[in-house]
């Protein structure tokens, strides 16, 4: 026994000294950030790293044992924790757990010196057991949380997020006069007239409360941020006295009439999307103005916007745009979103020198050539038009983002000199040759799904490439990802040890996987084959199925289609291809 513990202790004394040694190089600023790892599970070894932040999002399979005196923040989104009391950090100061669905509120408690706290997402339903009394930040967003009186007791409290949590009693929130930013998003409330006496808030959130009465926010003098979007009060005359607002959303809502804007002169955030105002002639006295959302309003007269030469950021979504050309004297326009604008000119844009970020998708554009002269641009989105030809863009190389989807490209060789690009997306781009993206070695995300490839060495040198999609293609050998250790996802589905995906093809690891060598027999039959598209519901349910019914059997095509008759009936193609393919990955001779 005693030799077997001290095999264990070697072992783990082993495991922590290779992870140290692979997670050091990765703090910045003595911050730790790890996404998406479902392989680490013994995050013992992080308390002997110097760091005081650490983020751990998505890791679904870490043991959460963790001894640190120097950790003060702690991220631990999105892990499936079901408890947390072997973690000891008793500087704590800021702790999110949010999206962890069975986590106790209990073993919260024991971080005493909290001062931010996010349980959103929890199921939480009882809070009556919080006392952390230094807490000033406090999210509890998307719970079932219905009472909530204990919240009065926490003195210190200024910022407070209720969203998402239906039918909750609000009325204890009139003792909390400490208030400063209040979130009460979707709650189903119809009156908010106990907010009267909380005069010293500066931001609060209504937004989603259908017919909620808004009578009593004038008395909310103080306000700098106010979201009232899809409430259906499409008179909103009650602002006026609001005259230190500065950034407004009245979004959805149906409103014609924007005069009280007149009173609101120290607006520099504005969003009035989806309503009907024609006029806005109005705008022009709000000097301060950087950022205005105007999106779907169809009868809107834009002509006034060439006078707001002050504006950083403009968003005209699904407008009825003919001319664009209002647009000229907007030098300061660095954010423009135009997408969904039928047959758009987009000539005038060639004097926006200092255009950062442009998305003009789905506008029927064919001709590019204006673009050439924005050679500020980090951003580009030009996806779903009619372009075949991307020679125009060989200037933009302060490029770090690319949406090309959804044209007819084929030769993208100018993407060779966009050396900072990380985000790439070329999907639907039938027959586009892929050999030069080869260069672009600093891609983190890549989306070629259904480009008709039938081979990816292309993407061997890619050794940062965290997300890739290729679904919808004829790739039939994986070998040239093999050694691209930093990849989450494949075809949108997670890459872990024995992962959904990979289980998927009654396989140990990806790289099991990807060294297989095809025999001819199996090549020519993928060449006939489109490659399966392996959504990650589908991929989810076989393979969950398979654990839980198949882990000690022998897989068969028989028993794939028997499990999920009943279920995917309205599949049967699909399943019908998926034997295809576990026949072309396995051998045929594990079926018989």
């Amino acid at each position: 026994m005693d030799q077997i513990m001290s095999n264990k202790q070697a072992g783990l004394a082993q495991y922590n000294a290779i992870m140290i040694q692979k997670f050091k190089d990765k703090i910045y600023n003595g911050e730790l950030i790890i996404q998406n790892s479902i392989q680490l599970k013994n995050i013992e070894f992080l308390q002997n790293l110097k760091i005081h932040k650490l983020e751990l999002i998505g890791c679904m399979h870490i043991i959460p044992n963790l001894k640190s005196s120097t950790i003060k923040e702690l991220k631990v989104a999105n892990c499936c924790l079901k408890e947390i009391n072997a973690i000891l950090l008793e500087n704590l100061e800021i702790f999110d757990a949010s999206y962890n669905s069975e986590l106790k509120m209990q073993d919260i408690e024991m971080f005493k010196n909290l001062r931010q706290l996010d349980i959103s997402s929890t199921n939480l339903v009882d809070i009556s057991n919080l006392k952390l009394q230094l807490l000033s930040s406090l999210q509890l967003r998307n719970n079932k949380i219905k009472d909530i009186p204990s919240l009065s007791n926490l003195i210190n409290l200024t910022e407070l997020d209720l969203s998402q949590n239906a039918d909750i009693d609000i009325d204890p929130l009139q003792q909390m006069k400490q208030l400063r930013v209040l979130k009460l998003s979707k709650c189903n409330l119809q009156s908010i007239q106990i907010l009267e006496l909380l005069t010293d808030l500066t931001e609060i959130d209504v937004s989603g409360n259908k017919n909620i009465d808004i009578q009593s926010l004038q008395y909310l003098v103080n306000l700098k941020k106010l979201n009232i979007s899809r409430t259906n009060n499409n008179n909103i005359d009650v602002l006026q006295s609001l005259k230190n607002l500065e950034e407004l959303d009245i979004s959805y809502n149906e409103i014609d009439d924007i005069n009280v804007f007149k009173y609101l002169v120290n607006l520099t955030k504005l969003n009035i999307f989806q309503n009907m105002v024609q006029n806005i002639d109005i705008l022009l006295q709000l000097q301060h103005l950087k950022e205005l959302d105007i999106s779907r309003n169809p009868q809107m007269d834009f002509k006034p916007l060439q006078k707001l030469g002050q504006l950083h950021r403009l968003v005209l979504c699904g407008n009825n745009l003919i001319n664009i050309s209002f647009l000229n004297g907007l030098f300061n326009i660095k954010y423009l979103n135009l997408f969904n604008i039928e047959y758009l000119d987009i000539t005038p844009l060639s004097c926006l020198v200092n255009l950062t970020t442009l998305d003009i998708s789905s506008c029927n554009i064919k001709d590019i050539s204006s673009l050439q002269r924005l050679v500020n641009l980090e951003v580009l989105q030009i996806s779903q038009n009619e372009i075949n030809d991307i020679h125009h863009l060989q200037n933009l190389v302060k490029l770090t983002s690319l949406d090309i989807s959804y044209n007819c490209i084929k030769d993208i060789s100018i993407l060779k000199q966009f050396k900072y690009l990380i985000h790439l997306y070329l999907s639907i781009n039938k027959g586009v040759n892929i050999t030069l993206l080869q260069y672009l070695t600093k891609l983190t995300k890549l989306m070629l799904n259904e480009c008709d490839l039938h081979e990816i060495s292309a993407l061997r040198p890619l050794v940062n490439l965290q997300y890739l999609t290729l679904s919808g293609n004829y790739i039939y050998y994986f070998y040239p990802i093999r050694d691209l250790d930093a990849i989450v996802y494949v075809h949108g589905n997670l890459i872990v040890e024995s992962s959904d995906y990979f289980t998927f093809f009654k396989l140990q690891d990806k790289s099991q996987f990807i060294k297989q060598q095809p025999t001819k027999q199996q090549m020519q039959l993928a060449r006939n084959m489109k490659m399966v598209d392996t959504t990650t519901q589908c991929i989810r349910d076989i393979s969950t199925k398979r654990r839980n019914y198949l882990s000690s059997q022998q897989i068969t095509a028989v028993t794939i289609v028997q499990l999920f008759e009943k279920q995917y009936n309205e599949f049967q193609t699909f399943i019908n291809r998926v034997v295809q393919l576990l026949t072309l990955l396995v051998g045929q001779e594990e079926y018989q």
